[in-house]
């Protein structure tokens, strides 16, 4: 206290002081907790856009262009958008090849690409964005 009343001049209540302090603690605090919020639903997204290429390659193998039951390109970028419903995919984010296998040049292994941009919204802070992005690659079956 003697330090403040040389500092300001006059005298300042501990109540005053309390609140102040109280204040500024509380705001790094809550940025921290809404940091840490917003990193765990965007490693959420990252987790379901993994999970959206992995299933799509999986239908992609099973009716490869090949097989006795094809699928379109479009059938499989629908099958990724609906294992990924809360991120809002489109069919312009996944992109589906046929690469030819290394180990077995008679085969063909399907790959799925999905690209997802999710915008980090931490109160106080700039918008960042981050590009999200998985790939899923398998041999097909028929």
């Amino acid at each position: 206290m003697k330090y403040l009343t040389a500092w300001f001049g006059k005298r300042t209540s501990p109540r005053a002081q309390t609140i102040t302090e109280f204040s500024m603690v509380v705001t790094v605090f809550l940025l921290l907790v809404f940091g840490i919020a917003e990193l765990g639903i965007a490693v959420f997204n990252y987790n379901s856009l993994c999970s959206a290429a992995r299933e799509a390659v999986r239908y992609a193998i099973v009716h490869s262009p090949t097989g006795p039951n094809p699928a379109t390109t479009s059938e499989i970028q629908q099958v990724a958008i609906d294992h990924a419903p809360a991120l809002n995919l489109t069919s312009s984010d996944i992109t589906v090849s046929w690469p030819a296998d290394p180990r077995l040049s008679s085969q063909k292994d399907a790959q799925i690409a999905i690209a997802y941009t999710y915008k980090l919204q931490i109160p106080f802070l700039p918008a960042v964005s981050l590009q999200l992005s998985s790939s899923s690659q398998m041999l097909v079956s028929q």
